[in-house]
């Protein structure tokens, strides 16, 4: 660690503003395939020229895009997950970065009073922050690949019912029934991120197999009679008392012998490791009344509701996070 790591520490946000800039502007989509000037690129989606080609250099800088002469064309990074049209694509993750610019630049004064500095209403309140927060988190698993790894990974063997809460654009539950036809899946998540969900399903053509239901588990019961109830970046959302509460209603809601898995970042004891989960804990000063949290606190949680045989399971890069998993002791 010396004089650049803090400088670059600094100054980060300069190359997260111009990859912003370029996905608001469209730029990665307007090149394609092509090889094009800065004029092109500006004429078409109309900007000054000069201020154009020195974006597109800045691009080229941060290697998203190549420059042969004068002309700009992808990088096989920016082709595989900043095209619209790619099925791993990213962008929708990097427009709700984008729109949360002006709560990061509030972060001291969430630290001063100890409460988010917008409402943490779940992006339940306006249709468009909805619609941009719940794609977001569908681009970001989609172009890491979390859902077709989580599927294969997850023993399901005697399964046959799944309940995903808070499943948001159902991507989890769409590998999951890819993977395994037998199982129902049900999706349990607030009404208005269920009328983004209900898309994502019809254009990954299982509507028809994945049952939804609409609620908030922190005012409505859960439906029950599950094998597995699935919750993924959940926890991280909520404060210590209201997880405590949803893992004795999840509790209820499975089968005798039925699991509880919990992927989200797991913090060691000193809540520092790993870094990515301090810095989101920081994400969710700023717009929840939640944090990450230590394996020995989430393991104390399932205890106090029941759960027994609590294991955690890291999972290999480029994910972050690991999985919990607790079981409910079938009857004797």
């Amino acid at each position: 660690m010396d004089f650049t790591h803090l400088d670059n520490l600094s100054g980060a946000y300069a190359e997260s503003r111009i990859l912003h800039a370029a996905v608001e502007l469209n730029i990665f989509d307007t090149i394609g395939d092509k090889k094009v000037s800065a004029e092109e690129v500006a004429e078409n989606i109309r900007t000054d020229t000069r201020a154009t080609e020195l974006l597109l250099n800045a691009l080229t800088a941060l290697n998203l895009l190549n420059k042969e002469g004068n002309l700009f064309s992808l990088t096989d990074l920016s082709g595989k997950y900043l095209l619209s049209a790619s099925e791993s694509c990213y962008s929708g993750m990097i427009r709700f970065e984008s729109s949360m610019w002006k709560v990061w630049e509030r972060l001291a004064d969430a630290v001063r009073t100890g409460k988010s500095v917008r409402t943490p209403d779940m992006y339940q309140t306006e249709k468009e922050e909805t619609e941009c927060f719940i794609m977001a988190m569908h681009h970001l698993v989609s172009a890491r690949g979390d859902a077709g790894y989580i599927a294969d990974r997850l023993n399901l063997t005697g399964v046959h019912s799944v309940l995903d809460i808070g499943s948001g654009p159902a991507t989890y539950p769409i590998a999951i029934c890819k993977k395994h036809p037998h199982i129902s899946v049900t999706i349990f998540d607030l009404p208005a991120t269920l009328e983004v969900t209900k898309r994502v399903l019809e254009g990954a053509g299982v509507s028809r197999k994945i049952r939804i239901i609409a609620g908030d588990y922190n005012k409505d019961p859960l439906p029950a009679g599950y094998d597995v109830v699935f919750l993924s970046n959940i926890i991280h959302g909520e404060d210590e008392g209201t997880n405590k509460t949803l893992m004795k209603k999840i509790f209820q809601s499975l089968n005798p012998g039925g699991r509880i898995i919990i992927k989200d970042h797991i913090m060691d004891e000193s809540l520092t490791r790993p870094a990515c989960g301090a810095i989101f804990s920081i994400y969710m000063l700023l717009t929840t009344k939640g944090r990450d949290y230590g394996f020995h606190e989430v393991k104390e949680w399932l205890e106090e509701a029941g759960f027994v045989d609590i294991s955690l399971e890291e999972l290999a890069p480029p994910m972050t996070s690991a999985l919990v998993s607790g079981l409910k002791k079938g009857s004797t």
